[in-house]
């Protein structure tokens, strides 16, 4: 049989097993009943996982943000090198036709002048023979005359 010491030890050291178990169980309790600390708990976690998120998304948008500025730039070069290309070939057919309507505008006068006097003439000696609807015919054609001229040396 056993020894009452040895029973005691054994009794105590099941005492003390029992009283650990007990504090464990009751702090769990208590853990469990303290609703303002697992409130605090999660707000916190929600919090941190919010950060994350938000944190996540801010360079997601930079990234993105930054990808399409290079894509715009890229695009913008592109239209620009065009549009000047254009605009130089412009500039010469420009240029050009200037330079070959000055030389037509020259010839143009010329021959002007030409029939200019040519009609004067023409105008002097019908006056002499019919004056006054000879004068007015001849101010309308003058006018007409001088009205091309301007709109051939405007162009």
């Amino acid at each position: 049989m056993s020894t009452p010491s040895g029973n005691s030890d054994q009794t105590r050291r099941d005492i003390q097993q029992t009283r650990a178990e007990l504090g464990e169980t009751v702090a769990a309790l208590t853990a469990k009943a303290d609703v303002k600390t697992r409130a605090r708990t999660k707000a916190t976690t929600a919090v941190g996982g919010l950060r994350g998120r938000v944190t996540d998304a801010g360079q997601s948008a930079k990234t993105r943000a930054m990808q399409l500025a290079r894509t715009v730039s890229q695009k913008v070069s592109q239209r620009v090198t065009s549009v000047e290309q254009k605009s130089q070939h412009t500039i010469g057919a420009i240029k050009g036709s200037a330079k070959a309507s000055a030389q037509t505008t020259g010839k143009a006068e010329s021959s002007l002048v030409t029939s200019a006097r040519a009609m004067t003439t023409k105008i002097g000696s019908s006056v002499r023979t019919k004056p006054l609807p000879v004068l007015a015919v001849t101010g309308t054609a003058a006018t007409l005359a001088v009205i091309a001229y301007r709109r051939r040396r405007s162009r």
